[in-house]
């Protein structure tokens, strides 16, 4: 409705057409128009019923104990999966439409972690340190130019380790394995390994013994600094027959080796 005030007018007729009703109304100073527009119809144009799809994907955000919805400053990435919550938890919402946010979720509204996310939280929790490695000569003793360095691992070294998760009836377990031992001699070569090398033995003389991971020193040197890394594999299986690879885990050490020419007595008589 549209009002228009017009002070001091003389009275006029007016009338009415097909498009608008007009009326005059008197009041005691001056006269009231007001007029009624007929709704005109908007030119058509094409609407679309579809809306974008959004998508969102949730990560578990740990409480602490006792506590609800108390904020993510409280999160635990440390807690068992296997403990669930009594009313809900906190979730780390990423969505395609916007920004990461915390949202909290009662167990009913809770998305289920799939077994693969499980898996690759578990491989994340595998205990993986860097390797023990041993050496003959000693680590701290000379070795020599010309003769084999070996490089071998601590026992218990190379071997597979694994962590179970489950959440509900979902579960999965993932397995880290040794696949090589990369040897970085600190003269610019290279040694790849595939296995923990052989153990020297002390008691047995030396030339009865042969290294599945040695290397020769053809320049003496007071410390070469040498990088000695494990590479492991990864697989997981889980709920409803899943499984597959995971990516590898690299852990490293480095050390000191001093290298020596031997020098030869000669002696008349």
């Amino acid at each position: 409705m549209t009002h228009l005030l017009v002070a001091g007018l003389t009275l006029l007729s007016l009338g009415t057409d097909d498009d608008d009703s007009v009326g005059v109304s008197r009041s005691y100073f001056d006269y009231l128009i007001s007029a009624r527009e007929k709704p005109r119809r908007a030119p058509a144009s094409p609407v679309s019923n579809t809306k974008p799809k959004v998508t969102c994907s949730y990560q578990r955000w740990w409480y602490a104990n006792g506590l609800q919805k108390v904020g993510g400053e409280y999160a635990d990435p440390d807690r068992t999966l296997s403990s669930e919550p009594v009313k809900g938890a906190w979730y780390l919402a990423t969505c395609s439409n916007g920004i990461p946010k915390l949202v909290w979720l009662d167990n009913r509204r809770a998305p289920r972690a799939s077994a693969e996310q499980l898996a690759q939280r578990a491989y994340k929790r595998i205990p993986i340190a860097p390797p023990r490695v041993l050496t003959a000569p000693p680590r701290g003793r000379d070795g020599l130019v010309g003769l084999p360095h070996w490089f071998y691992l601590a026992k218990g070294e190379w071997q597979a380790k694994s962590k179970r998760l489950r959440t509900g009836a979902v579960w999965a377990e993932a397995t880290a394995k040794p696949q090589r031992m990369t040897v970085n001699t600190g003269d610019g070569h290279t040694l790849v390994c595939h296995g923990p090398g052989t153990t020297f033995d002390p008691g047995r003389p030396a030339e009865q013994q042969r290294s599945t991971c040695s290397y020769r020193y053809g320049q003496p040197a007071d410390a070469r600094q040498v990088g000695v890394s494990v590479t492991w594999g990864g697989t997981w299986r889980g709920s409803g027959g899943a499984g597959g690879t995971l990516p590898p885990i690299t852990r490293s050490v480095t050390f000191p080796v001093r290298i020596v020419e031997a020098q030869a007595l000669v002696t008349e008589g």
